[in-house]
């Protein structure tokens, strides 16, 4: 069995935390995306994580079941991954 890919941000994003959420700019795209609490949540623990691991760190903190935050987890991570603000890298 292969090891998970971990999810990288792309070099060519900034962010900053504004209250309670992200704002993530892309460099090559010259645009900005807002991120809502739990976006803002996912994001500041995305580097270098798993799709499980941030669906259990939802769970932990949020009072959802793990097949919804595995369902919401992977559209929130296909959706920046469309924007091209985050890669999945293979684990050797």
């Amino acid at each position: 069995m292969n090891p998970p890919d971990r999810l990288r941000r792309s070099a060519d994003t900034a962010w900053r935390r504004v209250d309670d959420e992200v704002a993530v700019i892309s460099m090559d795209a010259n645009r900005i995306r807002l991120l809502n609490r739990i976006g803002s949540f996912l994001w500041e623990r995305c580097e270098g994580a798993t799709v499980h691991e941030l669906a259990e760190a939802v769970c932990a903190r949020y009072e959802v079941d793990a097949e919804t935050a595995r369902r919401d987890v992977d559209a929130f991570v296909d959706d920046l991954r469309a924007r091209g603000l985050v890669t999945l890298e293979p684990q050797r």
